[in-house]
């Protein structure tokens, strides 16, 4: 079976899977549509907090919620670090350069990026599926998981199969419409940066949907970042995120945005 026959058939024909959860535009009504305009609007980046640390089951709420934002091939390259012991907090904080949002906040998290988690992941991904190999997959997701994943994931230190990669890709497109990447270990942490940014957005609007709010910040020290969290060299922070309750002086400004016309294209 080719590689894009079985991405064709994990896309679109896949086994059909039944879902508690509410179906868009079935389930959910009017009021909920309305809801979520105005958590989508409520949320502002705030710069300075009271201090007040989040209850515990409350972020706790908001991390699962976090867990289930999209992820590509469901590899969930990411981790969350709620940074909950004070000397931390402060170093921290210290690291995202000292930002009053840091100082300020109730409760600071590491959003980080695990490209050299992926094929652990991928593993994780099959025991559970399998039920620890008593259950066997679809033939499509078998083949996706054990062999084509691995085959587009894998590198080499050498890179021997980035090369092989980069020229395959090229001759192919010359032909046929293909994906082109990853080619390289770039590519792998460009992606997996894109799975936590997209995690984060699902984490700002379950703070708000919470009832708080959020600053997420790129400005920080990420070497002392990764000392102070002990992270493993291939682990990356793609974002640090303020949480907590707003002061009235931590709203800088109105809300402005570029025109639509400017950035949303009918083609």
């Amino acid at each position: 079976m080719k590689n894009d026959d079985i991405l064709n058939q994990m896309s679109n024909k896949g086994p059909a899977y039944t879902d508690a959860k509410p179906v868009p535009g079935q389930d959910l009504d009017a009021a909920v549509l309305t809801s979520f305009k105005s958590i989508v609007a409520a949320r502002r980046s705030i710069r300075i907090f009271d201090g007040v640390a989040l209850p515990e089951k409350t972020m706790e709420s908001i991390l699962a919620d976090t867990t289930l934002s999209p992820s590509s091939s469901n590899l969930q390259p990411w981790e969350f670090y709620w940074i909950r012991d004070p000397e931390k907090k402060q170093a921290a904080a210290e690291a995202c350069l000292g930002q009053p949002a840091a100082k300020t906040a109730g409760d600071l998290l590491a959003l980080v990026a695990r490209p050299d988690l992926w094929d652990t992941n991928r593993l994780k991904l099959i025991d559970i599926m399998t039920q620890g190999g008593k259950a066997e997959l679809p033939k499509p997701v078998n083949i996706y998981y054990k062999k084509l994943i691995p085959r587009l994931m894998a590198t080499d230190p050498f890179g021997v199969q980035n090369l092989f990669r980069r020229i395959l890709f090229s001759v192919l497109g010359l032909t046929k419409v293909m994906v082109r990447s990853p080619k390289n270990k770039g590519d792998h942490r460009v992606w997996a940066h894109t799975q936590v940014a997209l995690a984060a957005q699902t984490l700002m609007l379950s703070i708000a949907a919470h009832g708080y709010d959020s600053c997420p910040m790129g400005g920080f020290d990420e070497v002392r970042m990764k000392k102070i969290l002990n992270l493993p060299r291939g682990a990356e922070v793609t974002m640090m995120m303020a949480v907590g309750n707003r002061k009235p002086e931590g709203l800088y400004g109105p809300q402005i945005r570029l025109p639509q016309a400017d950035v949303v294209h009918k083609v």
